[in-house]
């Protein structure tokens, strides 16, 4: 099985729709204006990230129907694809399209919310989420062990498990605003994405995980977030939109969940992203803040800047750490990562602090 084809392909689609959605934004004015809080100095496209899901499905489509069509994750098919599959294109394709709307039209965070929850859901009803914990000191956690009935079909009765798909529901909403938090800098959020993909690719491939159409999802997600950073890396020339941070947040969340519940791996690779909004959201609310629509910059990349840091040195940073900590994931038991999380946190709160404190003396030395 050839992997190096689908991710040239979407690669290069991802790259030529950019270009495309560039083209169209410019014309029809379809722009990012710089706010307060923003870096870019002039209007740029903010639609994207329809290119970045365009391309995707696509060749996901291509590849799962046409070239490999045994290829599947091992759930029950319908219509030539399994389940698990359809909950991904479906899923992927409602985050993208709604939220592109919410480019164009500014959305309220609630309606944004249902939107979030109702993908979530779709995602859930299509038989992925987290059945099970690894706990390091015993027996695995099962999830499953309270289902609620929700309602019955042709004589089959259809349940809510509690904690199995209230665990998936937040994991999967709370990456969509993960990655969307992080979209704040020129090549963050597409970057942090790609290594994240291929990291799971990588992880799917191994001996012990052995999933094949993981790993075929995984890189042809790198593919497409790497054809759009062509385009994104600072200087920026388009931005991704909530449709782009938002599909990449709802893949990045299910990946991790169908190649076998690696939370652990994804919070690694992804963790200061994850942990950074944390501390940003906890921050907003002792200020008495909404923790998810308040406008500031006390996100890392922002301290970075502040401390000095040029936006690519800034993101680099931001890669070197994310691929660092990947490959930790890649080579741990789970009581390793664990203990690895555990550092990465940290780490970061230690970050937090060299940076702004390199910020403050920077101020002094400006006045």
């Amino acid at each position: 099985m050839s992997y190096l084809l689908p991710f040239l392909l979407t690669f290069l689609l991802s790259i030529i729709l950019t270009g495309w959605a560039k083209f169209w934004g410019e014309k029809y004015k379809i722009l990012a204006a710089p706010r307060k809080r923003d870096i870019h100095k002039k209007p740029l496209p903010r639609i994207g990230g329809l290119a970045i899901s365009i391309s995707f499905i696509l060749v996901a489509i291509l590849v799962f129907r046409f070239i490999y069509p045994d290829l599947a994750f091992g759930a029950t098919r319908f219509a030539n694809f399994d389940t698990h599959f359809w909950g991904i294109v479906v899923g992927a394709s409602l985050i993208s399209l709604t939220m592109f709307f919410d480019d164009l039209y500014n959305l309220k965070p609630w309606p944004k919310l249902l939107i979030q929850i109702g993908v979530a859901l779709v995602v859930i009803a299509s038989g992925i989420g987290i059945d099970r914990i690894t706990n390091p000191f015993g027996a695995e956690i099962n999830l499953n062990s309270v289902y609620i009935p929700v309602f019955t079909l042709s004589g089959i009765t259809y349940h809510f498990s509690l904690f199995s798909d209230l665990l998936t529901l937040i994991w999967i909403v709370g990456m969509m605003n993960v990655l969307n938090f992080i979209d704040g800098v020129d090549g963050l959020a597409s970057g942090q994405s790609a290594i994240a993909a291929l990291t799971i690719f990588l992880l799917s491939l191994s001996a012990s995980v052995n999933q094949p159409a993981t790993a075929m999802i995984s890189i042809i997600l790198a593919g497409a977030s790497l054809g759009f950073l062509i385009w994104n890396f600072p200087p920026a020339k388009i931005f991704m939109g909530d449709s782009g941070s938002m599909f990449l947040g709802f893949m990045l969340g299910v990946l991790p969940l169908i190649s076998g519940g690696k939370m652990a791996t994804a919070f690694l690779v992804l963790g200061f992203p994850i942990v950074d909004g944390l501390v940003v959201a906890v921050g907003r609310l002792l200020r008495r803040k909404n923790p998810l629509t308040t406008p500031d910059k006390t996100h890392l990349h922002h301290r970075f800047l502040a401390a000095g840091f040029s936006q690519r040195q800034a993101i680099l940073a931001m890669y070197l750490i994310a691929i660092a900590f990947g490959w930790v994931a890649l080579r741990s038991t789970t009581t390793n990562k664990l203990i690895a999380a555990g550092i990465l946190v940290l780490t970061l709160l230690a970050l937090i602090f060299v940076l702004t404190s390199l910020a403050k003396l920077r101020a002094k030395r400006a006045e």
